[in-house]
């Protein structure tokens, strides 16, 4: 079990600047994707950091191969949540959506490979936790005001669509082990996706979805709440921001324990967003982002 490595960090040059990294994803193929914005740009409203729209920003892409930056432009949603789509697109989307006298507000834009807005999208209200796999699908967990609110996606507490909005999965009656009321983080692991959620009642679960069909499958949690958690075959990495990483084994229905380590990481934890992606768990903690395996 390896220790954080850490994989970016913001510039030093470019943050005495005033450049922002404001959000971030990890794609489907282990790249790093980081938005960065002025500080001028941003506006603070009763605690809450805003991104005053519409504006342009600059999404700054991590590989292994090196890293590139391309402008995103005319963003017209509050980035809460980035997500890749095949073809170099990049999905913004808004973690809340108004219902307007038409029908639901579109709270998502899909932006096409110049930077661009092509396609907008309405995604439900509340949303949590977003991912999209490999082959294009939106998956999403949502908060208890999605789930006790009037959009019909939101309402299941967990969801699958296509890059056009469409459903492509929902939990059936009584496929899951109680009704989802808040949702925590998400991962993928080959063509499975995993939604970290708990309950109107106790516990919290994790659930394994395979987009080729059949019955979802649902483990406990070994963290309450974690801000993200990755994995790889039987083994697992979660991440809790008070007492740092827990890695487990897969055994049976529930996990054994196999270490803990707290994080010791310079600056503070997004304890809004970490991301799994094949055994493995990217995070961030102050102006850097690190990866550690499961």
């Amino acid at each position: 079990m390896n220790d954080p490595v850490e994989v970016w960090r913001l510039p030093e040059q470019e943050f005495k600047a005033g450049r922002r990294a404001f959000g971030w994803t990890v794609g489907p193929g282990g790249e790093l994707v980081v938005l960065v914005v002025s500080e001028e740009q941003l506006s603070n409203a009763y605690g809450w950091v805003r991104l005053d729209l519409p504006c342009d920003a600059e999404l700054v892409t991590v590989t292994p191969e090196g890293e590139w930056r391309m402008l995103l432009r005319g963003v017209t949603v509050h980035p809460d949540h980035l997500a890749l789509l095949p073809g170099g697109r990049t999905l913004v989307a808004c973690a809340g959506a108004d219902e307007l006298a038409d029908g639901w507000e579109r709270n998502a834009v899909v932006h096409g490979p110049d930077g661009l807005p092509a396609r907008e999208l309405t995604l439900g209200h509340d949303i949590q936790a977003l991912v999209t796999d490999r082959d294009g699908r939106i998956w999403t967990a949502y908060g208890d005001e999605g789930v006790y609110g009037d959009h019909p996606a939101s309402q299941t507490g967990l969801h699958g669509m296509d890059a056009a909005g469409r459903t492509v999965w929902s939990p059936g009656r009584g496929e899951l082990p109680g009704h989802p009321l808040e949702g925590l983080a998400a991962a993928t692991e080959g063509r499975a996706v995993w939604l970290a959620w708990y309950p109107d009642t106790k516990g919290s679960f994790l659930t394994r979805v395979d987009p080729s069909g059949g019955p979802s499958s649902s483990l406990p949690l070994p963290v309450r709440e974690p801000v993200g958690f990755a994995v790889g075959g039987d083994r697992a990495v979660f991440l809790d921001h008070r007492s740092g990483l827990l890695w487990a084994e897969r055994v049976g229905d529930g996990w054994k324990e196999l270490r803990r380590a707290p994080l010791g990481l310079p600056g503070e934890l997004d304890r809004q967003r970490a991301y799994g992606r094949n055994g493995v768990l990217w995070f961030r903690s102050g102006n850097g982002w690190y990866r550690v395996a499961a």
